[in-house]
């Protein structure tokens, strides 16, 4: 028991750190939590919060009350997160919109975005009435169960949303993945139906954009067809009815029709707008993948790709590589590697990647000579780069002052209150830029000699690159409704020259008198290389109201954060009964559930009486993070005969090593004791790549003064994309060893969008056995059914099996092939 108390203190003492380097402004409708040294950032989040809360609020038509908002520093992670369970919370993840997220996800004001995004999400999802309201809040006193979780538009009301701040904002306003991608997949033959849209098909190089953009592009249509308060109606029709069917039934009532039915009727409008867009030169096709960046060599381009199949959603299986297409025709791949960002000079190719360690993401540069020379160059927040006589220049920025420092082989040339998101260095050392901050989504400067000047800087949305050509920097703008076109800036008189028409590129560059350009492909799924003669005409950019929002100063008082903290994890974010039969007698417990404003840490507490034995019994248990990659874990068991009073575990990301690009060394470490004098550790070893896994987990077990060695080895790897193959070793007792695999066998592809979505067929093998007996085989048919409602895949499974001797029919149902 005192060794107990000593940990449960020194945990104490550990978690008192980083609670005392934090802090929380009150806002008049928002608690503001931020890190050490963000309090500008945090001031300027709730004053922009109280700014857009009213239009959320309206755009919904329901006002969940006072919230939370977390500041976070993950690195360079860009992202938020609401969490209506968590007390309404949401997490604002400070780092900016760069690499490809500067033209997937485009911002012209960065907090704003976030905050009308995130916050619509709670508006959202706290609007319950009725008997789902009694359930959710009164008998679990939770969010958790709002009808608005299965509704199709959890994400279509977000984006639109968002999009409703500025016209070169919001994911509805990018002509690259807004209402454009519709445009050109219905071209292309690959316009989703409804139910396969909301499956969140990871097989499809679409990704998460089928779920969110698509949806988007629907409920925007729906707006615009039956007006705002016909949606807001519908909105609330689906918040008192239960689900499944709330939905259909409220469509009916708000829009006269079935969700389907006015689905196509959208789908008949993208196909009239699809014929506005010409059949471009496409020379080559990246089928099923997405092109992340694009740069020139001597004699045409290389790319970096991503390319998705099944085995993408049964294991994580992408194939990634790095591919040079010479104009003429002739493509090679390169590498296996995966880049954010590609560089070439004199036969080297540098590329950037991005990589999470302990919770903190960062980029790496690295210099690979083909076929087999590859090193790490430099790592840390780097936001953009080039090479210049062999040696690096770079961007960091510091989310904390919001400004980018750019620096020539460790030199600092100059600090900047600007985003860097690329670089091209020119034949004198001068740099080209392409640059970003609150109001300007791209703008092109160059840094000549000490002088730093912008060039260009209207509010366009610009794409995620730029290119450098005969005393011109060359980039993408929508600077007309609906395209995406290349253009170019000359640097000394700042004329601006068109060079493509009717394209939609999210980067482009020129070699000769070619253009090169990227983007959806108008012929087949996945995207495109596209090639256009250089015809370069002097071009007028149209001047628009600029972004010029400054939010409104709203007076607030420093909070009390440790009160705060302490009272947030104390409220359940659920509280249920539950009852429990084992056979003889009735158990009643009560459950309740809770989570710290920061999500690191929870804890589950449960008293229970079981009737006829009289007996009264406690479980408690409790995982947090206590500091950046070390995590703890408490159960405490009492009144339970055989089970450890105290159960503990320490575990922690040890180090990683990367082998190249696409391929990392992993190590963590374990620990864990319980009070009956057991104690168990290990070091889990892992080694990924773009198709394969491999796991080592050597380890020791001391119990009753015996000591008994651990090991589980475990390998995965995908042949192609549609295939998954496992393996497996160990001792745990016993030796034990099994495999297993699934073959795509067809592609099925239909659902009811309310509720499932059959995907693919296939066939599956699993066999397992201890020491030298089998134990288990089987042979089976499987489907992918994935859920429509946002509750992830599972595979029913039937076929033979034999076991214990002898066969059998054999039913399965998991979230694995």
């Amino acid at each position: 028991m005192r060794k107990t108390i000593m940990l449960l203190l020194a945990i104490v003492a550990v978690l008192a750190v980083p609670i005392l380097a934090n802090n929380v402004l009150e806002f008049p409708n928002a608690d503001i939590y931020y890190p050490e040294g963000y309090e500008k950032v945090a001031v300027y989040i709730g004053n922009t919060f109280e700014s857009i809360r009213p239009k959320a609020v309206e755009l919904v038509g329901n006002d969940p009350g006072r919230i939370n908002i977390v500041l976070a520093d993950f690195g360079a992670n860009t992202n938020g997160i609401a969490q209506v369970q968590n007390h309404k919370t949401i997490q604002i993840f400070v780092w900016p919109s760069d690499t490809i997220l500067s033209t997937r996800m485009n911002v012209s004001n960065q907090y704003r975005q976030l905050l009308m995004h995130e916050f619509t999400h709670i508006a959202h999802l706290t609007y319950i009435t009725g008997v789902p309201a009694f359930i959710s809040r009164v008998l679990l006193g939770t969010e958790l169960f709002s009808p608005q979780m299965l509704s199709p538009f959890v994400e279509g009301v977000t984006l639109f949303a968002e999009s409703s701040n500025y016209f070169s904002e919001g994911r509805l306003n990018n002509p690259l993945w807004g209402k454009e991608m519709t445009y050109q997949n219905m071209k292309a033959n690959t316009f989703p139906a409804l139910d396969y849209a909301l499956s969140v098909s990871r097989e499809d190089y679409r990704g998460g954009a089928l779920y969110y953009n698509y949806m988007a592009g629907f409920y925007d249509y729906l707006v615009r067809r039956f007006g705002i308060e016909s949606v807001k109606e519908f909105h609330g029709e689906v918040s008192g009815r239960l689900p499944v069917f709330g939905p259909i039934n409220a469509s009916q009532i708000a829009f006269g029709e079935t969700l389907d039915g006015l689905y196509n009727d959208w789908k008949e409008e993208v196909g009239i707008e699809a014929t506005k867009y010409a059949t471009l030169t496409e020379v080559r096709t990246v089928a099923n993948g997405q092109i992340y960046d694009m740069t020139k060599t001597e004699n045409g381009v290389l790319f970096s790709y991503s390319v998705f199949g099944e085995a993408s959603s049964w294991n994580g299986s992408v194939e990634r590589g790095i591919e040079e297409y010479v104009d003429g025709g002739f493509s090679r791949r390169l590498s296996d590697f995966g880049a954010l960002s590609l560089k070439w000079h004199e036969g080297n190719i540098y590329l950037m990647t991005s990589v999470t360690e302990r919770n903190t993401t960062s980029r790496e540069i690295w210099s690979h000579r083909p076929p087999l020379s590859v090193g790490l160059l430099d790592k840390g927040m780097i936001t953009a780069f080039d090479i210049y006589n062999g040696r690096l220049i770079k961007a960091l920025y510091d989310a904390k002052t919001e400004l980018s420092t750019i620096y020539f082989d460790g030199m600092q040339l100059i600090t900047i209150p600007w985003l860097v998101k690329d670089i091209v260095v020119l034949e004198d050392g001068s740099l080209a830029m392409l640059l970003s901050r609150n109001g300007i989504n791209g703008a092109v400067a160059t840094f000549t000699e000490g002088e730093f000047r912008v060039i260009l800087d209207d509010p366009y949305l610009k794409g995620r690159g730029i290119d450098y050509q005969e005393g011109k920097v060359v980039f993408t703008a929508a600077y007309e409704e609906g395209y995406m076109d290349a253009f170019a800036v000359e640097v000394k008189s700042g004329e601006v020259f068109r060079l493509t028409e009717g394209a939609n590129l999210e980067k482009a560059v020129v070699l000769d008198s070619t253009v090169y350009g990227f983007g959806h492909s108008r012929r087949e799924k996945g995207m495109s290389i596209y090639v256009f003669g250089l015809e370069s005409t002097p071009y007028s950019v149209k001047e628009v109201e600029p972004d010029d929002f400054e939010p409104t100063s709203v007076e607030y008082t420093s909070g009390d954060y440790l009160k705060k903290t302490f009272l947030h994890f104390l409220n359940p974010v659920l509280r249920a009964p539950l009852v429990a039969y084992d056979g003889e007698n009735i158990s009643l417990g009560f459950l309740t559930v809770h989570l710290s404003h920061d999500s690191k840490h929870s804890m589950e507490l449960m008293p229970s009486f079981t009737f006829g034995t009289n007996k009264l019994t406690f479980q408690g248990e409790y995982v947090g993070q206590i500091l950046e990659g070390v995590d703890v874990s408490l159960k405490v068991s009492l009144g339970t005969p055989s089970v450890p009073m105290l159960t503990a575990g320490l575990s922690s990301e040890l180090f990683q090593m990367p082998l190249n690009p696409s391929t990392r060394f992993r190590s963590h470490a374990y620990i864990g004791f319980d009070t009956s004098g057991g104690i168990t550790t290990s070091v889990p070893l892992s080694l990924r790549g773009n198709l394969f896994s491999i796991s080592v987990e050597p380890g020791i077990r001391l119990s009753d003064g015996k000591i008994t060695p651990l090991l589980a080895v475990d390998a995965g790897f995908s042949p192609t994309l549609g295939t998954s193959v496992g393996l497996g070793v160990g001792f745990y007792d016993d030796f034990y060893w099994y495999a297993n695999g699934a073959q795509l066998m067809y592609r099925i592809d239909w659902g009811w969008s309310p509720l499932f979505f059959l995907k693919e067929l296939g066939i599956g093998a699993v066999i397992s056995g201890t020491n030298t007996s089998l134990d288990h085989s089987a042979l089976y048919l499987f489907i992918n059914v994935g859920s429509t409602i946002g509750i992830g895949d599972v595979f029913p499974k039937i076929g033979i099996k034999y076991s214990d001797s002898r066969f059998g029919i054999y039913f399965g149902l998991d979230n694995q092939p």
